[in-house]
C-alpha cells in the first residue's frame, strides 16, 4: 500500500511539471480572407501524440460558447489528400457542427498543421453526414492557409494562447 501511495505521488508531481504546448491559428481562405472562428489547440501528454482544445466561435462568429475538437498528431501525404498538398502536424474531429446548429450526426474533421503560412495551404477539412443507418455522406470540404492572426478586434483568447507558433509551458 505504501508502495503503491508513493508510485503515485510521484506521478502526480512529475505530472505537474509536465510540458505543455499551446497553438492558436486563424482559419485563411484560399482568397486569403480569415474565417470567423479560430483553433486553439493544446498538447498536455507526455507522449505528444493526442491533442485537445476549441474551435473559437465567440466574438467573431457571433456565438457565446465555442466547439470542443479533439485529435491526434497526424502526417497527410500531398498523394493522400485530395486538395494535393501534405499536412505534418494534427488530425482532429470538431463539433463545430453541433455548436451552431445542435445537430449532433454532422461530423467535421481538419487535418492542420502546427506552423501558420501565407504561402503554403495549412489546413483540409471534411464533412460527413451519420445516416441513421451506420454509413456517412461526405457533403463537402474546404481547405487554405493557417494564418497567424485571428479575426476580431481586441478579441480576449480563452486559455493558454499564442498566435501560430509552439509556446512551452509548465503546468503548476
Amino acid at each position: 500500500m505504501k508502495k503503491s501511495l508513493f508510485v503515485l505521488a510521484v506521478l502526480v508531481v512529475a505530472c505537474s511539471f509536465a510540458a505543455a504546448s499551446n497553438w492558436t491559428f486563424g482559419f485563411e481562405s484560399t482568397g486569403h480572407g480569415l474565417y470567423c472562428n479560430y483553433e486553439q489547440l493544446n498538447n498536455n501528454d507526455f507522449s505528444s501524440v493526442t491533442y485537445g482544445g476549441v474551435d473559437n466561435l465567440e466574438g467573431g462568429c457571433g456565438l457565446t460558447h465555442n466547439s470542443a475538437v479533439a485529435g491526434f498528431t497526424a502526417k497527410l501525404s500531398a498523394a493522400l489528400n485530395p486538395q494535393g498538398f501534405a499536412i505534418k502536424g494534427v488530425d482532429y474531429g470538431d463539433s463545430i457542427y453541433a455548436a451552431f446548429t445542435g445537430v449532433s450526426y454532422l461530423v467535421w474533421d481538419v487535418a492542420s498543421n502546427l506552423k501558420c503560412s501565407e504561402k503554403k495551404f495549412g489546413w483540409v477539412g471534411i464533412a460527413d453526414y451519420a445516416t441513421y443507418y451506420g454509413s456517412g455522406y461526405i457533403f463537402g470540404d474546404n481547405y487554405g492557409y493557417l494564418s497567424c492572426n485571428i479575426p476580431g478586434k481586441n478579441h480576449q483568447h480563452n486559455g493558454m494562447a499564442s498566435t501560430g507558433k509552439k509556446v512551452e509551458t509548465r503546468r503548476k
